[in-house]
């Protein structure tokens, strides 16, 4: 009895010795639990894996609405980054400014600026320098053994490189008695230049290359990654000094704008301050040449500022539209995770009953929604990869910085961010909503399925509803750019620029005419008609070409522009700035630029006949009060010229500008050599270039030509921006209809499977499947309807930010709206149908044996 009751006591101690160590463990478990709230996320994690694993469909879906929500915000972040946000790649840039002129009646800054004003205002005390860059300084031709090519060139003052403190990796930049002198031509070469022509020979400094303007020794080799102008999409090979023309250091005549200067402010002077000491400098020679500064005065603004001032509103409304696009695509995913949840209600009561707490419950859905957005920003990172591109190919070449938008450390970092942040944005509801579920409904439901409750199938209307907003948002905004494109592409810019083909052909080049006076030119005069007039004759007989003609001065649509003023002795008229071209007598029937009055240019306008001019209808009113009245009326415009003909207008600078007034004046008539030729031609003018070249080359044997160009393809430049907002508009619009379409057909899809026993026993109790189908399309329309009226409200409202980038369209167009509303309601229809149908098939009998 002894050992039996010894035994007893043993075993009665050793349980409560078991349940006292089980006790200290439970409460050693909850107080590391207390804290360390995140110690069991590794299992959360692996949970959340095998859920999202057992239901592929979800899954799948949620993946790609996150890679495209993603995938688009982070291609466009790349874009804005590189050109808007990123500074300028110098030692304290924000001292770096652009200089200009702003235009007191339009309040325009140019970005281009006359030889004299530079040359008077680079000595201002304001400034630790001040450089000036030539716009177009085009392409040098090198010549070698074994054939030419050509070489992207920017002409340079010596100024530049000091301004912008960067030093060269090898030798040195230009002194100012190189450029003064011009005599002794040298040239700095650029790290990839170097690289490719050079093979990186660190002895390179001294060599010589032989280019069609003379042989030019190299003094300096750039550092990699330097370039000025920044982020240009063809960044030059190498520099030169810029040695100003003569005819060009003093004030009157034609106005030429195309220095771009660039100065560096002194440490404590301010812009205002420099702006004030440029119009000091310029102010003694604004009575002595009045019209020089008519209507203009100095400015002065960062030089980031100049460079990206321009896109910035548009880069970052590009930003906010694709936002709407994250956003939609999260209200979606968290509208397909409510609804998920939803269905796993008795699980998670299963989990609370078992002990979890109701933050573990919360943490378990957070971990699904936050794995959910990592891999479909990993996802959607691949997809920004591939589309950088197409993205920068597709975008305007004026933008500025194109060659720099890449996926770069910047940019993984936000798109780690905008993966948290959607994770966190889509799976707080769910967490919220479910992390207290009720215990006794859920246990009860057993096997069946359950139905959501009124709050939080409110909530799930809500998203909805949400979602459907802003993609009317987004349709809105697309009607309005597709609209403005179409009006901008119906105006009429006055010329006919199909089959017709342009590109410069370099007389002075070929016969070593550069640099030669006014003299010279005339001492020349027997050669370069006879060479003018053999180029066009050759060019005609070219198959295929219907008109041919040389045209000096602003080609139409390029951007480039050559002014004077012009007066009207007979009525005391004056034009303080008029676009003057020097043409031969095809050029305007080569533009079918219509005649209003009078007669074009012909052969015998030449040097020795009366100085003839052609206005245009604008500049004959403006000048004589109609066309018919300028007709045998003298104009004074660069020398005196009788009025012959009027022409209709063009709008030189692209279809959302006027048409200025311009005078034409004979090419035979002038000392000018040529300049661009315009050839219009039967079919495609890119066909002809070969033949084009040979005859020309059959009158110039050694001219080497640049890239020929379009008109077309100027007129496309010219409406790329808009054709670009209206693709990017559409292709986010469409993205976004379908993700909410997907929304739509999701919520719909999990509400027909919760409410099956309802309407099987509609349908046994008689109800038909066309009321159970309209039943379902009805709730749809429910949240279409609102979902219009708060999207079209919405969009009403944020009209006024993009009012700026439409053209000939107001933000309120009804005819927008009505579209946008059907095509929504078409989306929605159709996204709806599939689930309607299904409810409407639901089999009573086996619906009312699972109840």
């Amino acid at each position: 009895l002894t050992r039996h009751a010894l035994g007893a006591v043993r075993h009665a101690a050793w349980l409560r010795m078991d349940g006292w160590r089980s006790a200290n463990r439970e409460a050693a478990s909850k107080s590391t639990a207390r804290l360390r709230p995140f110690g069991s996320l590794g299992a959360d994690l692996r949970t959340a894996v095998r859920a999202l694993r057992a239901t592929p469909g979800f899954t799948i879906t949620a993946l790609i609405v996150l890679t495209l929500g993603i995938g688009a915000t982070t291609a466009i972040f790349s874009v804005v980054d590189a050109v808007v946000l990123r500074g300028l790649p110098f030692d304290e840039s924000d001292r770096l400014v652009s200089i200009g002129e702003r235009r007191l009646s339009t309040g325009r800054t140019g970005s281009a600026e006359a030889a004299p004003n530079y040359l008077d205002w680079r000595h201002a005390r304001a400034f630790d320098g001040l450089a000036a860059v030539a716009y177009g300084s085009g392409a040098y031709i090198l010549r070698r053994p074994d054939g030419a090519m050509s070489i992207r060139t920017r002409l340079v003052t010596h100024e530049l490189f000091p301004v912008l403190r960067v030093a060269p990796l090898l030798g040195r930049t230009f002194t100012a008695d190189e450029e003064e002198a011009g005599r002794e031509q040298v040239a700095v070469l650029s790290f990839g230049f170097w690289q490719q022509e050079f093979g990186g020979d660190r002895n390179v400094i001294g060599r010589t290359m032989t280019l069609d303007s003379g042989t030019y020794r190299v003094i300096g080799v750039m550092p990699a990654g330097f370039t000025y102008p920044v982020g240009t999409a063809e960044p030059p090979q190498m520099w030169v000094p810029y040695v100003i023309p003569k005819s060009e250091r003093a004030r009157g005549g034609a106005r030429a704008y195309y220095l771009q200067l660039v100065g560096r402010l002194k440490a404590g002077v301010s812009i205002d301050e420099a702006r004030t000491e440029l119009q000091a400098i310029i102010d003694p020679f604004v009575a002595a040449s009045p019209d020089w500064f008519r209507d203009r005065v100095p400015s002065a603004e960062p030089l980031h500022d100049a460079l990206v001032g321009r896109v910035r509103p548009w880069m970052l409304m590009l930003l906010g539209v694709v936002a709407f696009v994250l956003l939609i695509a999260c209200v979606n995913v968290a509208n397909l995770m409510l609804a998920r949840a939803t269905s796993r209600s008795r699980e998670l009561g299963i989990r609370a009953a078992l002990g979890a707490s109701r933050w573990q419950i919360a943490r378990g859905l957070l971990v699904e929604s936050l794995l959910l957005s990592t891999v479909g920003a990993v996802l959607g990172l691949f997809t920004a990869w591939a589309s950088v591109n197409v993205l920068r190919g597709a975008m305007p070449s004026d933008v500025p910085r194109l060659s720099d938008i890449a996926i770069n450390l910047r940019v993984l970092g936000a798109s780690a961010a905008v993966a948290i942040a959607t994770g966190v944005l889509f799976g707080l509801a769910p967490a919220l909503q479910f992390s207290r579920p009720d215990l006794n409904q859920a246990l009860r439901d057993g096997g069946r399925t359950s139905t959501a409750g009124i709050a939080k199938q409110r909530l799930r209307s809500a998203l909805v509803i949400g979602e459907v907003a802003l993609a009317v948002v987004l349709l809105v905004g697309t009607g309005l750019f597709v609209s403005s494109f179409a009006r901008v592409t119906r105006i009429d810019l006055g010329i006919d620029d199909q089959h017709v083909l342009t590109f410069d052909v370099p007389f002075e080049q070929v016969l070593g005419l550069s640099d030669m006076t006014l003299t010279d030119f005339e001492a020349l005069e027997a050669k370069r008609m006879p060479l003018l007039d053999a180029v066009l004759a050759r060019v005609q007989t070219v198959p295929g070409v219907e008109r041919a003609a040389l045209l000096n001065g602003g080609l139409p649509l390029s951007g480039s522009s050559s002014t004077n003023d012009a007066k009207a002795p007979a009525t005391g008229k004056r034009l303080d700035s008029i676009e003057i071209k020097k043409v031969s007598p095809d050029y305007h029937a080569a533009l079918r630029i219509p005649l209003h009055a009078g007669r074009l240019f012909t052969s015998a306008d030449r040097r020795g006949s009366a100085p003839v001019a052609i206005l245009n209808d604008l500049a004959a009113t403006d000048l004589f009060g109609s066309a018919s009245a300028a007709l045998g009326q003298t104009v004074v415009a660069d020398g005196d010229h009788t009025v012959v003909g009027v022409v209709g207008a063009v709008r030189q600078f692209g279809p959302e500008t006027q048409a200025p007034p311009e005078i034409y004046t004979p090419l035979a008539q002038t000392s000018t050599m040529g300049g661009k030729l315009v050839i219009r031609t039967m079919d495609d003018p890119m066909a002809a270039v070969p033949a084009i070249r040979q005859a020309v080359l059959d009158v110039l044997p050694d001219a080497i030509f640049p890239k020929p160009t379009t008109m077309a393809e100027y007129a496309a430049g010219l409406v790329a921006r808009r054709r670009f907002n209206m693709l990017l508009f559409s292709l986010f619009g469409l993205l976004g209809v379908v993700i909410a379409a997907v929304g739509v057909y999701g919520v719909m899809g999990y509400l027909v499977a919760q409410r099956a026993p309802e309407f099987g026993v509609r349908l046994a109790l008689g109800a038909a499947r066309g009321q159970v189908l309209r039943l379902v399309l009805g709730r749809a329309a429910v949240f279409m309807t609102v979902g219009l009226v708060v999207g079209l409200s919405a969009a009403w409202g944020l009209s006024r930010f993009v009012k700026a980038f439409l053209f000939d369209v107001t933000p309120a167009d009804p005819l927008v709206y009505a579209a946008v509303a059907f095509a929504l309601v078409a989306a929605g229809f159709v996204a709806a149908f599939m689930p309607a149908l299904r409810a409407s098939r639901v089999d009573p009998i086996i619906t009312l044996r699972a109840e």
